[in-house]
């Protein structure tokens, strides 16, 4: 899946079948990129893996959600802490995201 582009490597990939349907679920860590004040980079960056394109040339992740209310959202504390137990999750393409305060992002489909 690595292509020649900045990449986040998903930190653990699972498969699994169920009655035939093959489902995958990626789990990646988009901390530092929270912490730069930088959510939908890191969020693009993580759907680019999975979906093997470049973010270019990906459906753009402000067509699915906000990404000013994501930043507010997860905008770090005063003194640089990323919040805790906040969660968001939507759909991209055949996948659901989950975006986690830790920098978490889950990516099932």
């Amino acid at each position: 899946m690595s292509m020649s582009r900045n990449n986040i490597d998903p930190v653990e990939i699972q498969s699994a079948s169920e009655d035939g349907d093959f489902t995958s679920t990626y789990v990646f860590d988009i901390s530092d990129q929270m912490l730069g004040g930088e959510v939908c980079t890191g969020l693009a960056l993580a759907l680019a893996e999975v979906l093997d394109r470049d973010p270019a040339r990906m459906t753009p992740l402000s067509s699915v959600v906000d990404c000013d209310a994501l930043q507010m959202l997860f905008h770090t504390r005063r003194y640089g802490d990323l919040r805790d137990d906040v969660s968001v999750s939507f759909p991209y393409d055949v996948y659901e995201v989950t975006v986690h305060s830790s920098g978490r992002v889950v990516v099932q489909g």
